[in-house]
């Protein structure tokens, strides 16, 4: 029979990344929050002093590099790769989860060091296109530098998958199944705002903004969540 002690033990581990995720979750809908009491006042209000206490730092504009949620959710996603490594490297059957680690702090160093931004911009594929604005020119070739770089990674993930145990690639498929919807819609986003630059403004325009930061935050938690319960339970 299990003692008391050992089933408490193991309750309270189970239960750590279920209350963990609540405590997030809680700080993502205040930063939500916060960004759309951001953006309201510029629309609802673009004169007036409505909302002054979130519309006088750009902090709150989930949108851009360097907003309080930007930062959180990089927070989320440094801690999930963190957790994948570990998991991946002490076992070479569950290599294709460091693999996602490591995919991950590319995307960690991409956010902070604005590393596609910058490439986009050198691209200057508005010299090639003259009918493409300097910002769509640069957002489009920071998706192509994504679309080669993905080429790369995806070839690696490919290959450490099927060296990895059966475990290790149920996993990798339901890491791969947590990411798509946000490629998607982020790959949507700029294609969208390129062939329809005019769709995106005003009101529309920040509809689409609140998605696309919705999904990316909420991806970055389920990221977490889901490498959390992989450190707990055995694989």
């Amino acid at each position: 029979m299990i003692p008391a002690r050992v089933l408490w033990k193991r309750e309270t581990a189970a239960s750590r990344p279920v209350r963990i995720a609540g405590a997030v979750m809680v700080v993502n809908a205040l930063l939500l929050t916060a960004h759309l009491l951001h953006r309201s006042g510029f629309v609802l209000d673009p004169d007036g002093g409505s909302f002054s206490l979130f519309r006088s730092s750009a902090l709150w504009n989930g949108g851009i590099d360097g907003s309080l949620m930007e930062l959180f959710g990089l927070l989320q996603l440094g801690a999930a790769s963190v957790l994948l490594l570990y998991l991946g490297l002490r076992d070479s059957a569950h290599r294709v989860l460091a693999a996602w680690g490591g995919v991950f702090l590319l995307l960690i160093a991409d956010d902070l060091f604005r590393i596609h931004e910058r490439v986009g911009a050198h691209l200057a594929l508005d010299r090639l296109l003259p009918s493409l604005g300097a910002t769509t020119a640069q957002e489009l070739g920071g998706l192509l530098f994504w679309a080669v770089s993905g080429l790369v990674l995806v070839g690696g993930l490919v290959h450490l998958h099927r060296r990895s145990g059966a475990r290790a690639r149920t996993e990798s498929w339901a890491l791969l199944a947590t990411v798509v919807p946000f490629v998607l819609v982020a790959v949507g986003y700029v294609l969208v705002g390129a062939v329809r630059p005019g769709l995106f403004g005003g009101p529309w325009g920040e509809v689409a903004a609140m998605v696309r930061i919705t999904v990316k935050l909420l991806t970055m938690t389920l990221l977490q969540v889901r490498a959390m319960r992989l450190r707990g339970t055995p694989l």
